[in-house]
């Protein structure tokens, strides 16, 4: 298995490569005052309005330094991840994946599993599960409401 691995708040994190579609520079955000309190705001990618997530508020890290956005697909939308920094892409082996144990994932079950990568574990991050069927509703109003005449 590939995994892009990034760092936030000096820990790995990666996302299985099937998972990413592309990898950005920071751009410019235009915030849209009714998005849900982890996006921060939406931008212009390729010709798509493209919602940004801050994945350390979603984790309650406050305020980091961004360097990427890591843009995925979550339920049929494109979004963007804000990352401190893209590291590597890293081959794991199948049987270096294990389940996150139960304890640790009973908050945010956007972590189902880690690697183990050259003695690192790599916290593995299910961008399927990180966004709500409700904030993607929400996500697809601030989109549609934020689109007309906003340039980003």
């Amino acid at each position: 298995m590939q995994l892009l691995t990034f760092s936030l708040n000096g820990m790995d994190y990666g996302i299985p490569i099937q998972d990413v579609e592309s990898i950005e520079n920071r751009m410019n955000v235009v915030t849209v005052p009714t998005s849900p309190s982890h996006i921060r705001g939406i931008i212009r990618l390729h010709g798509e309005i493209v919602p940004v997530f801050s994945l350390a508020s979603r984790f309650g890290l406050g305020n980091l330094p961004v360097e990427n956005l890591v843009v995925s697909n979550v339920g049929g939308m494109k979004i963007a991840l804000e990352v401190e920094k893209v590291k590597e892409i890293v081959n794991v082996e199948n049987k270096r994946v294990l389940p996150m144990p139960t304890i640790m994932n009973a908050e945010a079950n956007c972590f189902n599993d880690v690697a183990s990568c050259q003695k690192e574990l790599i916290v593995m991050l299910d961008v399927k599960s990180l966004v709500s069927l409700e904030e993607q509703q929400a996500i697809r109003r601030m989109i549609s409401d934020g689109a007309g005449g906003n340039e980003a």
